[in-house]
């Protein structure tokens, strides 16, 4: 059926760039919970693959207009040249701005990357997935970042000592050979699941540390669970565990300084980094969890190491 001709203006039909009765700015007009499929090319990937996003989408909203022109951010949406994360979300935050004349427009993307890692022991290929995200922000002030999110494992430092203790005095050994023992093989104590996610925030897309390099200081860091895993890698990933015993605060500090230094080390600007590190831990002998958090320049990460 064909749409009637127009009677009024195109300003009638146009209603959200209508005058609103109250004449308050919003510093946000957001779309989210929508997934779109794009085509993300990263070298954590391999090369190009199709992932399907999840993309939260926000807009500043001038006083005199009364909404957003939704048509026109779905568009902004069916972005099909592929690319890495980052410069797809910077492409569509800035579309968005564009189309809708306002001044600031912010844009996140979310995705499961497939990753095939390799088991400690038996080499099987394991097929896992770590989360991506892209966050760009268009307008005065703008900012990009990316993150890596993982899962890990860790073992609680605390009760490794009333471990070696017991051992110590069952097998009849000085204090410092218990010691000696400590760095070679495993010491009981309680382990657990968590998750780790480290981004970096800069406020040019040329300055921004890929994902790779994330992955891989992540990796560095602290002790990462895989899918597949025969008993021997089991093991193995435990032993790593156990022999280097962290807390919560732990993975934080350690995960963030060694960002610091390799980019230090691959001669990459610090000076205009910013690095958070979330890490949960899924306490296993708690009804609680525990979660840290630290963010901060790199340069400043580089002085407190």
């Amino acid at each position: 059926m064909a749409a009637s001709p127009q009677v009024y203006t195109d300003s009638f039909y146009d209603v959200p760039g209508q005058r609103p009765s109250v004449r308050i700015a919003l510093p946000a007009v957001r779309v989210h919970r929508q997934h779109i499929p794009l085509q993300v090319n990263e070298d954590l990937l391999g090369g190009t693959a199709q992932l399907m996003c999840e993309v939260e989408a926000e807009v500043s909203l001038a006083a005199h207009q009364r909404g957003i022109h939704m048509s026109r951010i779905e568009q902004a949406f069916q972005h099909d040249a592929p690319g890495p994360l980052a410069d797809i979300a910077l492409a569509i935050a800035e579309r968005i701005r564009r189309t809708q004349e306002q001044e600031r427009a912010r844009v996140h993307l979310r995705a499961l990357a497939p990753m095939r890692t390799s088991t400690p022991v038996t080499t099987l290929a394991s097929p896992d997935a770590v989360e991506i995200t892209a966050t760009a922000v268009a307008g005065p002030r703008p900012s990009i970042s990316q993150s890596v999110s993982a899962t890990n494992m860790t073992a609680c430092p605390c009760m490794q000592g009333y471990a070696l203790t017991e051992l110590v005095d069952e097998l009849g050994l000085t204090a410092d050979e218990g010691l000696r023992l400590l760095g070679r093989v495993p010491i009981a104590t309680h382990s657990q699941k968590g998750r780790v996610t480290l981004s970096v925030r800069t406020a040019t897309r040329a300055a921004l540390p890929g994902l790779r390099l994330l992955y891989e200081t992540v990796a560095a860091h602290t002790v990462l669970t895989q899918e597949l895993l025969k008993r021997p890698d089991e093991y193995e990933i435990v032993r790593r565990t156990h022999l280097r015993p962290q807390f919560v605060e732990d993975v934080t500090r350690d995960t963030a300084a060694g960002l610091a230094r390799r980019l230090l080390a691959d001669g990459h600007d610090v000076g205009g980094v910013t690095v958070q590190v979330t890490a949960d831990s899924y306490e296993s002998i708690h009804g609680h969890d525990i979660q840290a958090t630290v963010e901060a320049p790199a340069d400043r990460l580089l002085g407190d190491v």
